[in-house]
């Protein structure tokens, strides 16, 4: 696995290299305050890929490196340096406050990284004893795995077509909190905490790596995710896989194993990313054509009524002429998917930063038809252009967030930002250690709950004091999994044999 790092670790700084050279000609701002950029963030990808990180370590970086240096730089050679979602254009004017500002907060998280490296190791706390719950299931494997399918297949097909939690959605329905909470729940936390149960109690009990229960577990968030119609399911496909690499010395046909998994996981992202559009673009059509039906029943005169008017202010690219379709916007997604740079010069342009600011966006609660917070304070999505409108009232909402950099930095304080963040991101990696202690080491689901934490971060902003529901789903997942993991009866014997 060493070589493997390293290997990919030569790749990943010769190519970000080349690629942030060809970059440099078109960034508009000092050209040594990119290259300092660009420097720092390919040092903390590179320097978390080694075998000692921790999971949060690892996904953290990589999702500063997609949100801030992968999104910039390829804005800058093919969107023509547009940065979408960042507000007016003449916010690029401020680039240069935008990047050092970056550039502060990472290093923050590299700091984080290298003292909690060198003074919090973590150790391995194996209990040999078997669990009440792993017994069970190693005894009655089908039927369980049965009744998992069972409830999987269940919960996916309600959610869909009962449309109970989709993202980006606004539903017309009414539906018990409790009900939408726990699929919800399910969806994002509940059925992929006992996936990485059953894979671990396999590895851990009989030292084996079931390629037919791993792809079953890909099943599971390829339905549940597509049932969302949320595309980030490459991602949670992809945080599996890099668990198991863990294990690669116990990995029968090693080259045959993992290139099954990359092909479903390839298979998997495009099916579902081609469905999960394709559902939202003619979501929007129907909407656009009811409210043409309705102004023709009103005998309204429409002029220069066109195909194109159907979808009311929805757009898939930066360039105004390209129709929306499902293709076009999977790649649009690629490069602006991501959160990070974008925000962050939306909030540098801000001449309203202070302490006073971020106090209030603390006390923001979701509204379902109005803009957020940071919408209308940084004048992001000021064209409308996530928006499906059904005349005043809004059926189809994008995610408009500024992750937990931006967000920080509400309060136009270096320090402050600094701060936060090393202590946020070092609390973050010894939370991952303490999941890893209390769950027999279960590596599978440390590395799920870490990119769940961290792509909760680098979504962030809207709403913000409603975190502890997040929160509350964490723990629950954490409790779950330790209670599968160390439950004997109605008690836990002290006296374990810790080896």
């Amino acid at each position: 696995m060493k070589k493997i790092f390293k290997t990919v670790s030569i790749i990943l700084f010769s190519v970000s290299v080349a690629i942030s050279l060809l970059a440099l000609q078109f960034h508009e701002g000092n050209v040594y305050n990119y290259l300092i950029f660009c420097i720092l963030i390919n040092i903390l990808f590179i320097y978390t890929l080694k075998t000692k990180s921790l999971f949060f370590e690892i996904y953290f970086a990589a999702f500063i490196w997609l949100g801030f240096w992968f999104k910039y730089t390829l804005s800058l050679i093919f969107l023509n340096g547009i940065i979408y979602d960042s507000g007016p254009i003449t916010n690029m004017i401020n680039i240069d406050k935008a990047i050092f500002t970056s550039t502060v907060a990472i290093s923050a998280v590299l700091l984080s990284f290298i003292v909690r490296r060198k003074f919090f190791k973590e150790k391995e706390y194996i209990i040999k004893e078997t669990s009440f719950f792993e017994t069970q299931y190693l005894n009655h494997k089908n039927k369980i795995i049965f009744l998992f399918i069972m409830l999987f297949c269940i919960i996916a097909y309600l959610n869909f077509n009962l449309s109970i939690y989709q993202k980006g959605f606004i539903y017309k329905n009414e539906i018990s909190p409790i009900i939408n909470n726990f699929f919800k729940w399910m969806l994002l936390f509940g059925l992929t905490t006992l996936s990485c149960f059953f894979i671990y109690t396999e590895i851990l009990r009989i030292k084996k790596i079931s390629l037919p229960l791993i792809i079953l577990a890909f099943f599971e968030i390829f339905l549940s995710y597509t049932s969302m119609l949320s595309r980030a399911l490459i991602m949670n496909l992809s945080v599996i896989t890099f668990s198991l690499s863990k294990y690669f010395n116990i990995i029968k046909n090693k080259k045959f194993f993992f290139s099954i998994l990359i092909i479903l996981i390839l298979s998997m992202f495009f099916i579902n990313n081609y469905f999960s559009n394709f559902v939202r673009i003619n979501f929007a059509q129907e909407i656009g054509t009811e409210i043409i039906n309705k102004d023709k029943n009103k005998d309204i005169k429409i002029q220069n009524h066109n195909d194109d008017q159907n979808i009311v202010k929805f757009k898939v690219s930066n360039d105004p002429n390209v129709k929306p379709s499902p293709i076009n916007m999977s790649f649009f997604i690629v490069i602006n998917r991501w959160v990070g740079i974008e925000s962050m010069i939306a909030v540098v342009n801000s001449k309203k930063l202070g302490f006073e600011l971020f106090y209030e966006s603390l006390r923001e609660k979701k509204i379902i038809n109005k803009k957020t917070f940071y919408e209308t304070t940084f004048q992001v999505d000021y064209d409308g252009g996530k928006e499906v409108m059904e005349g005043k009232k809004r059926v189809l909402k994008g995610n408009t967030l500024p992750g937990i950099f931006s967000f920080l930095f509400y309060t136009g304080n270096y320090y402050f930002l600094f701060v936060v963040i090393f202590i946020l991101t070092f609390l973050l990696s010894y939370f991952e250690i303490f999941c890893k202690k209390i769950t027999n080491n279960n590596i599978i689901f440390a590395s799920f709950i870490s990119f769940m934490i961290c792509f909760r971060l680098f979504n962030f902003g809207y709403a913000p004091s409603d975190t502890y529901l997040f929160i509350i789903s964490v723990l629950i997942s954490v409790f779950l999994i330790y209670l599968l993991s160390r439950f004997n009866y109605f008690f836990l014997k002290k006296n374990n044999n810790i080896q």
